[in-house]
């Protein structure tokens, strides 16, 4: 893995450090929206699916929409820019909120985790878990006007398994990737060197979309900035530092059998509004410039909730909470002792209701409580002890000898180094901060955006660093966890184990629900036993909207799914 995964999903540390009140004249990139109109297109608990039979479509709804629930335009104020609009590339959950609604999964997921047809109406998977039929429909157009068939299907697979391409998320999906073929037009076998329990789920997630391979093969390495799927939304402009638009695909008439309606989404255009500071989308929403924001300033959340001309929408998702990350090979932080405290002297309970006023939950390991396979036992291993924190750092040798309130050992000082992003953690930094420097430590907090983040954590330049991921499966563990995503991927504690590691790789190839679940459970009692985090909030979606906005929900992750939502009055 080649760039920095601290989603939120999930919650990534990105970060654009932007002036809210000098934006730079933006950079628009445009694209002409092609669409055919001459043949028109007719047609919390984890749960663990393997696949072993066929699965057909059951009929699209026919529910017809009135005309007073389409059109206008929802714009929604969010912290950070994406980096990609290429699912192949991406991390970060501020691109799948944007992928979802320009793409469609080849599998749905609905809000209970239970799967239906996609892109792909047929699935099936031989008794080892290591080749997977997907039969596809027939009647789906990408946004260029180019038709979705199983040959576009192999080359997304193709392109992304690519030595010389860089997967991100989606690099962990394909693992052991033997190779496509296509059977017929609408057919297409996918073949694994080890068997993939949890492939099918994973063709839920967005990551794993197919795009035009067309527009794929125009823009190379650009295709992220010039996105081209089949989903109900299509690109319209990227102003860097500004803003995206997405417009209604007028041809759209495959959504899922879930859905409240058929045919084309209910908005006509939807702007996703870059604003890193809480308090300046704060100010957007209230004087109307935005119907929608994210991560609000929380202190004021509950007397804007008070007007009824506002309403707050939540989630806990699952995947692995806000964290920190802590170095097992730099000093101090090499000692077990030493990272004990750390953890001992985070009072998280204190820590929601000081940053978050109560609306974030506070956690205790490296697995949300709404994931599968949460492990009750690894979550209770440490609770907020002052007292212990101070005793562990004593037996390794760290007094403050000088009274200055910072211990030293050996003439150097109890000093670590913490790279934060302003946009992710600013209503916490400061205060995580302050708890270790009470117990002792002296902590330099260095604001950085994505990429100085990514090259500390690389570099193995810090003590501590932010990570986050919102994910229906456990395995996200083994992108941040597994010792060989030490040197080119995101595994920032640095920390070699053979038992993490097998532990990890075994799940990820394990067939039986049960067996799998105990492997999870194994892992996150290693990393918690190891002290290799400082668990800290859930990271609950927590969104602001306008009361006109109607039919707002979140998927299974707790990702808005804007396809349904309409303006109201």
């Amino acid at each position: 893995m080649k760039r920095l995964m601290l989603v939120a999903n999930v919650l990534v540390v990105a970060a654009l450090l932007l002036s809210a009140c000098a934006q730079p004249t933006p950079e628009v990139i445009r694209e002409e929206v092609v669409v055919e109109k001459e043949v028109p297109v007719t047609v919390e608990v984890e749960k663990e699916v393997v696949v072993e039979k066929v699965v057909t479509a059951t009929p699209q709804p026919t529910a017809a929409v009135p005309e007073t629930r389409t059109g206008g335009t929802l714009t929604m104020g969010i912290a950070n820019e994406p980096i990609t609009l290429d699912p192949a590339g991406g991390w970060y959950v501020y691109e799948q909120l944007m992928l979802m609604n320009i793409y469609d999964p080849l599998i749905w997921a609905d809000q209970e985790n239970e799967l239906h047809p996609g892109l792909a109406t047929e699935w099936e998977s031989n008794a080892e878990g290591t080749e997977f039929i997907l039969k596809l429909r027939d009647d789906v157009k990408f946004h260029d006007g180019t038709p979705f068939d199983a040959a576009a299907v192999k080359a997304q697979f193709d392109r992304i398994t690519d030595p010389d391409f860089v997967a991100a998320t989606v690099g962990a999906i394909v693992a052991d990737y033997k190779g496509t073929t296509v059977v017929d037009e609408t057919t297409v076998k996918v073949a694994f060197s080890s068997p993939k329990p949890t492939f099918i789920m994973d063709l839920s997630r967005i990551w794993a979309a197919i795009p035009s391979p067309a527009a794929v093969a125009k823009w190379g390495e650009d295709f992220g900035q010039h996105p081209v799927g089949t989903g109900p939304f299509v690109f319209k402009e990227w102003a860097a530092q500004h803003h995206v638009t997405l417009v209604r695909n007028p041809d759209y008439a495959w959504g899922p059998e879930f859905a409240t309606h058929d045919g084309p989404a209910l908005l006509d255009e939807i702007v996703f509004r870059f604003l890193p500071e809480a308090v300046t989308r704060m100010s957007a929403f209230l004087t109307g410039e935005l119907q929608v924001v994210e991560d609000p300033p929380y202190q004021d959340v509950s007397e804007v909730v008070s007007n009824p001309a506002y309403r707050l929408e939540q989630f806990s998702p699952p995947g692995m909470p806000a964290h920190m990350m802590i170095n097992t090979e730099a000093s101090p932080t090499n000692d077990i002792r030493v990272r004990q405290a750390m953890i001992y002297a985070v009072n998280q309970e204190e820590l929601v209701q000081a940053a978050f006023y109560g609306m974030q939950g506070a956690a205790h390991s490296v697995l949300a409580p709404t994931t599968w396979s949460y492990d009750e036992q690894a979550a209770n291993l440490y609770r907020y002890d002052f007292a212990k924190a101070q005793q562990l750092l004593d037996e390794a040798g760290w007094k403050d000898a000088d009274g200055d309130g910072i211990r030293e050992k050996d003439g150097e000082k109890l000093h670590v180094v913490y790279p934060a992003s302003a946009a992710w953690e600013e209503a916490y930094m400061e205060l995580l901060a302050s708890y270790l420097n009470k117990v002792g430590f002296e902590v330099e907090l260095i604001l950085l955006d994505d990429a100085g983040i990514f090259e500390f954590g690389n570099a193995g330049k810090h003590h501590i660093l932010g990570m986050g991921w919102m994910s229906r499966n456990p395995s996200v563990l083994d992108f941040v966890y597994n010792s060989a995503n030490i040197e080119e991927g995101s595994s920032f504690t640095r920390f070699r184990s053979a038992e993490l590691d097998q532990a990890l790789n075994d799940a990820a190839s394990t067939l039986d629900s049960e067996a799998r679940r105990e492997l999870y459970v194994q892992a996150q009692r290693i990393i918690m036993e190891n002290a290799l985090a400082i668990p800290l909030f859930t990271y609950d979606r927590v969104i602001l909207l306008h009361s006109s906005v109607q039919d707002w929900r979140f998927d299974s992750e707790g990702y808005p799914w804007l396809y349904e939502v309409w303006p109201g009055q």
